[in-house]
């Protein structure tokens, strides 16, 4: 599942996780939505934009997800703020990452959180 409010990145991270073999579900731009899409459709991994519409930001929808499930987050964001920095960290098994990122960063990140070498 990827959770951006940016199109063109949406578009770009989907097409990496298709190389993957991964499916993703359409486009995802706030956090409220993906609360409620993760706990329907219990993805593999959620990658997370900080900034979203909505709202509540990534982080906090992240936090309502722990509430449900473990499912692995992937924080990918341009905003670089110890304070975001430290609240993702607090989310367990997650990942951050910042924006721009390559298709072999997002792969790696992706295969690392998933813990395999796909």
């Amino acid at each position: 599942m990827i959770v951006e409010d940016n199109l063109i990145l949406s578009v770009l991270y989907q097409n990496y996780l298709e190389q993957k073999v991964f499916k993703t579900l359409g486009e995802i731009r706030d956090g409220e939505t993906a609360v409620k899409l993760v706990k329907k459709y219990m993805p593999d991994i959620v990658i997370m934009d900080i900034m979203l519409e909505g709202t509540i930001d990534g982080v906090k929808a992240a936090e309502m997800i722990r509430e449900f499930s473990d499912v692995p987050i992937l924080f990918i964001t341009g905003n670089s703020d110890a304070r975001y920095r430290n609240r993702a960290k607090e989310v367990p098994n997650s990942g951050f990452m910042v924006k721009p990122i390559s298709e072999e960063k997002l792969s790696d990140a992706v295969d690392q959180i998933l813990g395999s070498e796909s």
